[in-house]
């Protein structure tokens, strides 16, 4: 083990035990929403003089965003609990 580096971050399987996979998809999911919403909202009012390659851009755009609010909803979802 070298300086400054834990076993926790050279064990893939560890580091997700430690960071947990519900924050991992919590931040990706942020992130790729914020790129699909920043990417679409400027074309997205233009939608009607925009050429196919354009239209499919902005539907892209759509796409990664609902991928990071799905993201977002199993990042924060709660596990149930039986009574």
């Amino acid at each position: 083990m070298y300086f400054g580096q834990g076993y926790a971050f050279n064990n893939p399987d560890l580091f997700l035990k430690f960071v947990g996979m519900k924050k991992i998809a919590l931040i990706i999911g942020i992130v790729l929403s914020l790129i699909g919403f920043i990417q679409g909202v400027r074309y997205f009012f233009d939608y009607n003089t925009l050429t196919q390659y354009g239209k499919g851009y902005v539907w892209g755009s759509i796409l990664l965003f609902l991928i990071g609010i799905l993201l977002i909803y199993i990042g924060l979802r709660k596990k149930k609990t039986s009574p």
